[in-house]
């Protein structure tokens, strides 16, 4: 014991340990930095907003900042963006810029990706990387936790007299306020809306089935409402 007092009354080992606690919160604060940029390296991206598409060229840079905004940095242009996927011009994949949501309808469960997060197309298969880690996707869609479908293999919507077949990295926007349903096929791509949508709005695969309109799956011969709040699910479990 009286050498710890010692130590702790050692006005160098002080400094020291006062040096070492500001060496690691900055650290911390560096590390925490690069976790919330992302820099596009030598690719072009692209969303569509209300059926209009918007290019995105140059250096391009996303940034999440404190209060959960994500911008985008292009060309000396800066954007705040939502939860739109941006999707690369010249490769099949896509970025989410925020927080979404993985569900597995013939599970009933669902889990959380990343902001910065990808999907992208591997032998007519979906992978999602988050950060370093990547999973395969079956019978899976992924949900902004909002209004936003992104579907991850071939799939129907059908609603009032409509069936439309979408391809894997296609998403629809359902507004049940408005009536609307935008729907964005990435194959042909395609923007399309539709308005005074008052059936409700079904996904399936032929083995799940999604009611977008109230945000439920429906499985093992029952139905359960999403979880919206992204925040509070788990991590997709993906191994190294």
């Amino acid at each position: 014991m009286e050498i710890i007092d010692k130590l702790l009354n050692n006005k160098y080992l002080k400094w020291l340990i006062l040096i070492a606690f500001i060496f690691i919160v900055t650290m911390f604060i560096v590390v925490r930095k690069e976790e919330d940029k992302f820099i596009v390296k030598n690719h072009d991206l692209y969303q569509y907003f209300n059926g209009f598409r918007v290019d995105y060229t140059g250096r391009i840079t996303l940034n999440q900042k404190e209060d959960k905004i994500t911008t985008i940095s292009f060309d000396g242009d800066d954007s705040e963006l939502d939860t739109t996927p941006l999707y690369y011009s010249d490769d099949d994949r896509v970025i989410f810029p925020k927080n979404m949501s993985v569900i597995y309808p013939l599970e009933g469960v669902q889990y959380k990706i990343n902001y910065y997060s990808e999907a992208y197309v591997d032998f007519e298969e979906v992978i999602v990387k988050d950060k370093k880690k990547e999973k395969r996707l079956f019978n899976s869609i992924i949900y902004d936790g909002a209004d936003l479908y992104f579907l991850t293999e071939y799939s129907t919507i059908n609603f009032g007299d409509k069936s439309i077949k979408l391809s894997p990295l296609s998403y629809l926007i359902v507004d049940t306020y408005n009536s609307l349903v935008s729907v964005f096929d990435y194959e042909s791509e395609k923007f399309t809306i539709y308005d005074n949508v008052l059936d409700n709005v079904i996904i399936s695969n032929g083995k799940y089935k999604v009611n977008a309109s109230l945000d439920l799956m429906y499985y093992d011969k029952t139905s359960k409402l999403f979880l919206k709040d992204i925040s509070k699910l788990k991590n997709l479990p993906i191994k190294d």
